[in-house]
């Protein structure tokens, strides 16, 4: 069986992510996706495949060519993803990250933000307090979400929790919990 990837387009790379069109394939798999937001049995089952199914959905859609050149196989700046996502309770410096990435601190703050459109920084505190906040809609308490993505202060969390979300922790479980009209 031959390759089924596209070609990669010849031309300059772009620069950070690129917008794309939303084709049926990615709508379907988005829309499956957000049907488990209500039912944790559901999105410890199914979650993963679906997550999958999205990924896929994306990589033979518009954005493939930018995404896979971003984040294929064998990308440094994916590699350091894949690191940090691993060990989101840990302290992992910017360092830790261009070490993983096999590259200067400057070249891998460079490289990151032109694949992410994020500093590494944003990018760790992005991923915590989305990764908190899946936790905290999965019945976790707050300050155990917190601690699990490596907060050490709950008032710190809470603060940057507040930035990204617009309320906090409590608030923001709260209204997913009110009932829908």
């Amino acid at each position: 069986m031959g390759n089924t990837w596209p070609a990669f387009r010849r031309g300059p790379l772009p620069q950070g992510l690129a917008l794309a069109r939303w084709d049926d394939a990615f709508c379907d798999a988005l829309l499956r996706l957000l049907q488990l937001g209500d039912c944790p049995a559901d999105t410890a089952i199914l979650g993963d495949g679906r997550l999958l199914e999205l990924y896929y959905a994306i990589l033979k859609g518009d954005a493939g060519d930018c995404a896979r050149r971003a984040f294929g196989v064998g990308n440094e700046i994916a590699r350091a993803i894949e690191h940090l996502s691993s060990r989101l309770d840990e302290a992992v410096t910017i360092d830790d990250m261009a070490t993983q990435a096999g590259m200067s601190r400057a070249v891998f703050h460079r490289k990151f933000k032109q694949a992410t459109t994020m500093s590494p920084i944003q990018f760790v505190k992005s991923m915590r307090l989305n990764s908190a906040a899946m936790k905290i809609a999965g019945g976790m308490n707050v300050s155990e979400a917190a601690m699990e993505v490596g907060y050490v202060s709950s008032s710190q969390f809470s603060r940057e929790f507040k930035r990204m979300y617009g309320q906090s922790p409590r608030l923001w479980v709260q209204s997913r919990l009110a009932p829908q009209e």
